[in-house]
């Protein structure tokens, strides 16, 4: 955990967690990615059943990297498991020809030093997940699953037609304007009202709708189709967002119908609808899973780089601010097509006086 100093206070800044296996071959890149953000005080947590000598040479790894690097690490702090009475401790970090910048851990209260854990459930971070009723991942494994779960209702021929159609419906609506085109007898205005009608069938399925979702494949198919391009997302991304709760619903069972650009949106869409539902944590690994996915999708790589700067409101507004613009943009080219047609009747309808001459 990293800690930015805002205004003479301190704040948490990133959050990252590895695998102890994999200490040194990931230590270097996470110290230098907090290093990005001027930390100005980094507490290393280790969560091992591992021996005090593991445990030293552990502490000592991360030492001689904060050293090599000179990031502000005072002491590792480990501890057993995360439970309720488990005790933790610190290993002092030798400070005696480091920079006196570095808050040493006596200057820290004693109950930082070592003691036990609290009970978890009355941690602040533990408030949005009881505020929903529910419990966090056991473990890093069981808090992604969602995220790689893949629909296990519908079979995948089945899945895979869907996927092409609603990807041809919105290649229809970016290539051939289709929107804007009265010839099509579909326009934006049907577009979002199709949207409401997912967002309220999501809002009949309950606690778990996301479950419920994954056997509808019309809500299914018609929730990819927003997701096939970016221009049909920009137009539909607000009308979700007003509506989060189902959004997230819907798009994480997008997401576990579908591939490509339809589950790198639909993710994206999910991480959004979470952030303002108040729980950013479940934005940053669905932004993990949709990169890990396609590294070159813009709008996961946008949004990661909001959410790792600690701006996780602002993928919500960058998001809507978009949305806006898509939909000016549509109106714009509406209204230009709309004149250009009654100029085009208007001059069908003119009598040529030079003709009749």
């Amino acid at each position: 955990m990293a800690f930015e100093e805002s205004d003479g206070d301190l704040t948490l800044g990133p959050t990252l967690r590895f695998d102890i296996a994999d200490l040194s071959a990931t230590l270097t890149k996470a110290l230098t990615a907090i290093d990005h953000h001027r930390c100005v005080f980094i507490m290393p947590f280790a969560i091992t059943s591992s021996t005090g000598s593991d445990i030293q040479r552990i502490a000592q790894e991360i030492f001689n990297h904060a050293e090599l690097l000179d990031m502000p690490i005072t002491a590792l702090w480990h501890t057993a498991e995360i439970a309720d009475g488990e005790p933790f401790a610190a290993i002092e970090r030798d400070l005696s020809e480091i920079s006196e910048e570095l808050r040493e851990i006596e200057e820290m209260p004693r109950d930082w030093k070592n003691g036990h854990i609290d009970q978890v459930v009355s941690a602040v971070t533990m408030e949005p997940f009881i505020r929903e009723g529910r419990l966090p991942g056991y473990d890093r494994d069981e808090a992604h699953a969602p995220l790689h779960r893949r629909n296990h209702i519908i079979d995948a021929d089945t899945l895979e037609l869907i996927q092409g159609q609603a990807l041809h419906a919105a290649a229809i609506m970016h290539d051939k304007d289709s929107l804007v085109n009265p010839r099509y007898g579909y326009g934006l205005e049907d577009l979002l009202k199709e949207c409401e009608e997912l967002i309220f069938q999501a809002s009949t399925y309950g606690f778990d709708a996301a479950d419920s979702c994954l056997h509808d494949l019309g809500l299914l198919g018609s929730a990819a189709m927003t997701m096939g391009n970016t221009y049909v997302r920009d137009l539909t991304a607000a009308t979700y967002l007003d509506h989060p709760e189902e959004t997230a619903a819907i798009m994480l069972a997008t997401s576990q119908s579908f591939s490509g650009v339809i589950r790198n949106n639909a993710l994206c869409m999910y991480a959004a609808a979470q952030i303002k539902r108040g729980m950013p944590m479940y934005a940053g690994m669905a932004l993990g899973a949709s990169q890990s996915a396609d590294h070159n999708h813009s709008l996961t790589s946008l949004m990661l780089q909001c959410y790792l700067n600690g701006l996780a409101t602002n993928c919500v507004d960058n998001i809507n601010q978009g949305s806006a613009n898509a939909r000016s943009h549509y109106y714009r080219k509406l209204a230009q097509r709309t004149s250009d047609s009654a100029k085009s009747e208007d001059e069908a309808g003119t009598d040529n006086f030079d003709d009749a001459a």
